[in-house]
């Protein structure tokens, strides 16, 4: 009986031993290409001996002796990864299977004819790839301003004045992987003025809408060739004239003449003067 006893213990310590997890470790860092990872021990008894085999060559890079390495992949791809350590004269392992995913590769383009009356005023579309979906987008447009982040593939930004910008773009994709490209953006001042319009109702060219550069402040006057004043508005970024008195009615088919002053801005404008034609 007592050797039953002592054969039942030792196989209890036996299946203790063999389901006992002893190895154990963690793995650090966004599962990309050529980022760099760490690799943590949690082995919770004495150690006296670490060894790692990261799984992805032959190479000497591919291992380590250290209890808490670092290791960066240079290709995709699935690997296994094995933790070996000695701890009294006996040795014991884990192992994981880690999934490493290309960086997205980041493009955008500034879009300026999606503003057809702001020159100031840029639309940032994204053209990034991504074999994982992208989780958002940083914007920095290189005028001190802070970086917007956001989750839409296109934004809208209007910059304060003129001048050559390093717009920067920052992708995330939803393993945390991050790549980033920049461009150069020219702002450039723009003002000009149609001299003809047609306010017929047919959606084309039906108001007289002035191209500035949507910061600066204007007044518009425009009399007609007796020199009655048909239209005013002050204090606009944007003029847009639909060819009505203020009294709600369509002028008459004619030339107008107009007079358009900066009322606010930094860049100073001489007076603006000229003829417009209206016809239907």
């Amino acid at each position: 009986m007592k050797r039953y006893y002592l054969f039942a213990a030792v196989a209890i310590l036996f299946m203790q031993k063999a389901f006992t997890q002893v190895a154990r470790f963690s793995v650090e860092g966004n599962l990309c290409v050529n980022n760099e990872l760490s690799f943590v021990d949690e082995t919770s008894v004495t150690v006296t001996n670490w060894n790692w085999d990261f799984g992805d060559s032959d190479d000497a890079g591919s291992s380590s002796s250290l209890q808490n390495p670092t290791h960066t992949y240079s290709d995709t791809g699935s690997y296994i990864v094995k933790l070996t350590i000695t701890s009294n004269g006996s040795t014991y392992t884990d192992q994981k299977t880690i999934q490493i995913s290309a960086l997205p590769k980041a493009s955008f383009s500034a879009d300026s004819t999606q503003i057809q009356f702001s020159s100031y005023s840029r639309v940032f579309i994204d053209h990034s790839e991504s074999f994982h979906p992208i989780s958002h987008y940083i914007w920095n447009f290189g005028d001190n301003s802070s970086p917007i982040s956001t989750e839409n593939t296109s934004t809208l930004y209007k910059y304060t004045e003129n001048g050559t910008y390093n717009v920067w773009l920052k992708v995330v994709d939803n393993e945390g992987c991050v790549d980033s490209v920049s461009k150069i953006v020219q702002i450039y001042d723009r003002f000009f003025v149609p001299n003809v319009f047609t306010p017929n109702n047919d959606q084309i060219n039906d108001n007289f809408i002035i191209t500035s550069n949507g910061i600066t402040l204007f007044s518009i006057e425009i009399y007609s060739r007796w020199g009655n004043l048909v239209f005013k508005r002050s204090g606009h970024e944007q003029i847009i004239w639909d060819g009505r008195m203020s009294d709600g009615s369509l002028v008459s088919s004619g030339t107008y003449f107009y007079v358009i002053n900066a009322e606010s801005g930094d860049i100073t404008y001489d007076p603006e003067k000229g003829f417009i034609t209206v016809f239907y």
